[in-house]
């Protein structure tokens, strides 16, 4: 289960205000300050400092009244461009785009956040524009467009490493956090809220703590470290707690029910359910009022009253529904499903889960993403095909003058007789010129079957890149959909085992019916792992790899071992780590279905950009000059594999004397 704790506000405000040095700590009314700046700005006598105060009021009114913030926040761009300073032009510009935002236009505030991110980086205003880019990244996320806020956030990260700013490395680390989280790259949102939280404690400062902590936690329970999660999750509510943060203790609650049902301590969940509701309706926070409707109904359906489980289940969904919280009522759908078909009632369950797949539909559209991925590749190759057809004519244009210069030379012939010495020299330089034509045309043709070859590699791309989305996503929908089903349904069986007269008749057919269940779901999870291993999802190539042979070595068929030198799952991309995957699964297959061997290697190297792949078997071998002439699906679906991949094959075996395949892969990317 994934969560999006509500915790990742603008930065605008914090970033400024320490940019020019004003601390809200000590200070007297916001009512006086403003007085104070007004009466400044009167006496100002430059327009340079009429800028940066005109700056902080408008600061100061976003804290406390932003609709009156817009005057000043137009007024400064207006003088900054008159005076020609470049710095409050992008200052004014996302101060306007913060108004934009507060006021649910998050497009419009992209808009001017990318005019000012534009300023800023012709002036070279590093600060200015690492926190213009950290504003664009936060309303990119709050669109649904996670790329482009991760994109906007590194930039504005790796400037202020640049500028060793710790303080404002320490709060983006955690929202790059949550950002990776929310694109379910849990092991990355891990790495960057540790590198948040390790900067806070250094820095002693607890600004960016609570939300590195609960990125943290989101990232641990995804990831199935329950106990971890919960001493992360304790520290962060006693530390919401003493910092009178309501909202936060709400998101970190919410967060402990997901690591209290992952260890199976249900009896928790109810008690932090009821505080939850209870401090949510202190403060009438719907969705953590709706997250503890979800606690209640998960602790009920524990305790198999599927009554009251379902009851509080419905309030969530009413709650939810009220308010337009998808993602939340999303969440009391999918509990409503569970509840109803641990309950045996299977028409509620479609009923519920239906409502559930219309919300994913909205939130995931994997046909919008479908379609905008073939719309790429219909670019690039029609890009290709354009190429390639003004190659084509520039070939013909090459022909007619190769040819018109053939028919000048007959036109001239006859004055050979009048001038040989001209002619002569007429003759020469034509022939010179045809050779370098011809040579000229030689490297079109060369560059046209570069081009054609490049065509239907990126076209072998597309069909790879589809396939393997499809494959996880069938992988997917079989494990999580009919997976859950089919392990409710058993559920539901054992349940009913109690009320069964119990004759030897009846027992044992229901214990060969609970036999086909058990071996119905066993070859469900097995069709899903062969069509996209979970382990290459969510661990990458050399832990899947490790998997798939001691999976081979454990059923006795081959003592099979597996060595990996150099490898680093980040450093290999995921269409070729499926490609590598499938490569040596079908010459593991191959090895236990003809080779008749006893023992066998696989082994993975990295050397710098190369890949070395070598699969070895002691088996009886084979004549290798039959593969030349060979048709079978196997050799070429391998061989198409490697070809795809830029890779090289050798395979070296003989009767009696075993086989040992070595694949290189270049340029693989680091």
């Amino acid at each position: 289960m994934d969560l999006k704790p509500d915790f990742m506000k603008p930065l605008f405000l914090i970033l400024i205000i320490a940019t020019t040095g004003m601390n809200a700590s000590g200070q007297p009314s916001w009512e006086s300050r403003r007085d104070s700046l007004l009466g400044a700005l009167s006496k100002e006598k430059g327009d340079t400092a009429k800028v940066w105060t005109m700056l902080r009021l408008g600061i100061l009114y976003l804290d406390n009244h932003p609709d009156s913030a817009d005057y000043y926040a137009k007024a400064l761009c207006k003088l900054s461009e008159k005076i020609h300073v470049p710095g409050g032009l992008a200052n004014g510009l996302s101060m306007q785009a913060y108004i934009l935002a507060s006021k649910n236009k998050p497009e419009e505030a992209i808009a001017m956040d990318l005019q000012a991110i534009a300023i800023a980086k012709k002036a070279n205003l590093k600060k200015d524009l690492a926190n213009v880019c950290n504003n664009t990244a936060i309303q990119y996320n709050e669109i649904g467009d996670q790329s482009a806020s991760l994109d906007y956030y590194l930039k504005a990260a790796a400037i202020y490493e640049e500028l060793k700013d710790s303080s404002s490395m320490s709060f983006i680390y955690g929202n790059i956090a949550g950002v990776y989280n929310d694109l379910k790259e849990y092991n990355n949102g891990y790495v960057y809220a540790l590198k948040g939280i390790s900067l806070c404690r250094r820095l002693h400062t607890m600004h960016g703590l609570g939300s590195g902590m609960v990125n943290l936690s989101s990232s641990l329970i995804n990831l199935k470290r329950f106990d971890t999660a919960l001493v992360v999750l304790y520290e962060n509510k006693e530390l919401a707690r003493q910092e009178k943060n309501k909202y936060q203790q709400i998101n970190v609650m919410a967060n402990m029910d997901y690591a209290f049902a992952g260890l199976g301590k249900f009896n928790l969940i109810k008690a932090n359910a009821d505080e939850m509701m209870a401090l949510s309706g202190s403060i009438n926070y719907t969705e953590g009022l709706c997250y503890g409707l979800v606690g209640l109904a998960e602790y009920w359906l524990h305790k198999k009253k599927f009554t009251l489980a379902i009851r509080y289940a419905d309030e969530a969904i009413a709650t939810a529904d009220t308010t337009k919280l998808s993602t939340t009522l999303r969440d009391a759908y999918q509990e409503a499903g569970n509840i109803e078909v641990a309950a045996g009632n299977s028409s509620r369950f479609h009923y519920y889960d239906g409502l559930r797949d219309s919300i994913d539909e909205v939130l995931y559209s994997d046909k919008i993403l479908k379609n905008t991925q073939e719309l790429d590749a219909k670019y690039s190759l029609n890009k290709k095909q354009a190429q390639i057809d003004d190659l084509n004519k520039q070939q013909e244009i090459q022909q007619l003058i190769i040819k018109q210069r053939s028919t000048m030379n007959w036109a001239l012939s006859g004055l050979v007789l009048v001038t040989a010495v001209i002619a002569l020299l007429y003759n020469r330089n034509y022939r010179q010129k045809k050779k370098l034509l011809q040579a000229g045309a030689l490297l079109q043709q060369q560059r046209i079957a570069e081009l054609e070859k490049e065509r239907q590699l990126l076209a072998a791309h597309g069909v790879m890149q589809g396939q393997v989305e499809e494959r996880t996503r069938l992988a997917k929908d079989l494990h999580d959909g009919l997976g859950s089903i089919l392990s409710s349904a058993k559920y539901s069986f054992s349940n009913m085992k109690e009320t069964l007269p119990v004759t030897p008749v009846t027992t044992a057919a229901f214990d060969r019916s609970m036999g086909m269940l058990d071996l119905s779901i066993s070859e469900l999870r097995r069709i899903a792992h062969n069509m996209m291993p979970e382990a290459l999802v969510k661990f990458g190539l050399d832990t899947a790899l490790r998997d798939f042979c001691s999976s081979v070595e454990q059923s006795g068929a081959l003592q099979l071992t597996y060595q990996s030198f150099e490898i680093r799952e980040d450093s290999i991309p995921a269409i070729t780590a499926g490609s590598v995957y499938r490569i040596i699964q079908e010459l593991v297959n191959n090895i236990l279905k003809h080779a008749g061997a006893t023992t066998a290697l696989v082994q993975l190297i990295r050397k710098g950009d190369t890949l070395s792949i070598t699969v070895e078997d002691n088996g009886r071998g084979f004549n290798a000059s039959i593969l030349e002439n060979s048709d079978g699906s196997g050799y070429l679906n391998l061989r198409n594999r490697v070809e795809y991949l830029n890779g090289t094959l050798d395979i070296q075996t003989g009767p009696d004397k075993g086989t040992s395949v070595n694949i290189e892969i270049a340029n693989v990317a680091a």
